[in-house]
């Protein structure tokens, strides 16, 4: 028997992660995988529009516009054609879940947990709910809207959804057993009964029970809402749907579970943010003063002039030591804006990136002295980006490429201007980085390979990668890596001439 044919459109800016998940996908499965590739969002709309796209796997972070404003695109432009959605992103956060949930994704994944068998059963579910989701447009299309949704709430009985029916008096003419369960009322005493008697706390003009179900008799329109019901201690998802007699049929979950999980997150999220902020505070001032002073005070001892060689050594050890600490705290401060969501401060003033890639090269050199760096500089470099910023993605770059690679080997770094963008490469010859590591290579606490005694010694606290990728998306860009025994480890910078025009809601 013949697989069916499945199209998935990659909507991921980094190469190996899709090939990461069209090997998972083509390992398991019944179907026949077909794949598009997409990096640019823009582009990849177009497809969902032109192309038979049975499914899309869409990464959150994307350059120029995040998942939940492409699911908001999709849904606009496509309508009821528009495919099923999987998003896929390493920021696992609850709120983006949610958020990503009621945009419309048929589900939600971590990048990090992300497996053969759960990135599989993930599309397998958003095809198949795909399918009966237009079965039931189409029927309805057929039918009459009306009808249609009567018959759809039957279908869902046998998912466990409760149902009232009532007619155009508000009395009772239908009632299954998990209604039953849910208003701990026995069918047997709720039919034939008028709704406002049987729950008359529900009656209250100014509940959305009261309005709502009298806007559905009224104007003959479905309508959908969560409401609190205090009597039973819970939250109501309720859907009211007019019936072709003149009643109205009324279908409810139990939310309750979800909304104590919402409001847990809401609250854990609100104490982390207010230690972050407490712990931002203590870094950017208690900590900074006193190390700022040992700084000064040993630039201040160095200068004299009477100083023994075992004196000079240790002093130089301590300033040295006092600017890695600055570093540190610098990237743990970046850390935790990113974190809050408060993005990388930028101060963009034009400059030319051949120029200042040439002077951090200078400037890296001092600390290698031995290896040999190659510059390339081609087309027009200028554009509006923050200066230290941007020296601080290139030096991290450069060092990281010197680090990892044979002594003997050197690094090329190139910077080259295109119509639009400006872009900037870092090759080495060292042990390419393994491609399950390269899944992770941007996240906070994350290096590419082991450390040797001599790095662990050295500032970096694992933020590097992630900080560079925060300032390179601060200033509208993107940041890509590739690595391979033949052909070492590129990582490649594009950078917008100007600031992206702003996002719209």
């Amino acid at each position: 028997m013949s697989r069916r044919s499945l199209t998935v459109l990659l909507v991921e800016d980094s190469p190996e992660d899709r090939d990461v998940f069209q090997t998972y996908l083509r390992e398991t499965g019944e179907y026949d995988f077909r794949f598009l590739e997409e990096e640019d969002a823009e582009k990849a709309l177009e497809l969902c529009g032109g192309e038979s796209v049975d499914c899309v796997l869409l990464d959150y972070d994307l350059p120029g516009m995040n998942g939940l404003q492409f699911l908001r695109r999709l849904e606009d432009e496509e309508g009821y054609l528009r495919p099923p959605v999987v998003m896929v992103t390493g920021r696992g956060s609850e709120r983006i879940a949610v958020q990503a949930l009621k945009s419309g994704a048929s589900d939600y994944l971590v990048k990090s947990e992300v497996t053969p068998g759960n990135l599989y059963r993930a599309l397998r579910n958003a095809v198949e709910k795909e399918d009966i989701r237009r079965r039931f447009t189409e029927q309805r299309t057929r039918a009459g809207l009306a009808e249609e949704r009567l018959r759809l709430a039957l279908e869902v009985l046998e998912h466990g959804d409760a149902l009232l029916v009532l007619d155009k008096d508000f009395r009772v003419v239908y009632a299954n057993r998990s209604q039953e369960r849910l208003a701990q009322k026995s069918i047997r005493e709720t039919l034939d009964r008028n709704f406002w008697e049987l729950w008359p706390d529900a009656a209250d003009p100014s509940r959305k029970y009261w309005s709502e179900y009298h806007r559905v008799m009224r104007e003959r329109v479905p309508v959908h809402f969560e409401e609190f019901y205090p009597p039973l201690n819970r939250w109501t998802d309720v859907g009211v749907y007019p019936t072709q007699d003149g009643g109205i049929a009324i279908l409810y979950r139990d939310i309750s579970a979800k909304k104590h999980a919402e409001e847990l997150a809401r609250v854990e999220e609100r104490r982390r943010a207010e230690f972050e902020q407490q712990l931002i505070g203590i870094v950017s001032h208690d900590l900074r003063n006193p190390i700022t002073a040992i700084s000064l005070g040993a630039a201040s001892l160095l200068r004299r002039e009477d100083l023994d060689e075992r004196a000079l050594k240790t002093l130089v050890r301590i300033q040295s030591s006092a600017e890695r600490v600055t570093r540190m705290i610098r990237d743990l401060l970046d850390f935790t804006k990113a974190r809050l969501g408060g993005g990388i401060d930028l101060l963009r003033m034009p400059m030319d990136l051949h120029h200042l890639t040439r002077l951090v090269v200078d400037e890296v050199q001092m600390s290698f002295p031995e290896r040999e760096v190659q510059v390339v500089s081609d087309g027009n470099g200028e554009g509006e980006w923050d200066g230290d910023r941007m020296a601080q993605v290139i030096t991290n770059l450069i060092t990281n490429a010197l680090k990892y690679s044979p002594a003997e080997t050197p690094v090329l770094v190139r910077t080259f201007g295109g119509p639009a963008s400006v872009q900037l490469e870092v090759h080495n010859q060292g042990p390419p980085i393994p491609p399950a590591v390269l899944t992770h290579l941007f996240e906070p606490m994350r290096r590419g390979v082991a450390q040797t005694r001599a790095d662990r010694s050295a500032r970096s606290i694992g933020l590097g990668l992630f900080i560079v990728d925060h300032i390179v998306r601060a200033h509208g860009g993107s940041i890509h890596v590739r690595s391979t025994d033949a052909d070492g480890t590129l990582f490649g910078v594009r950078l917008p001439r100007k600031p992206p025009a702003a996002l719209g809601p």
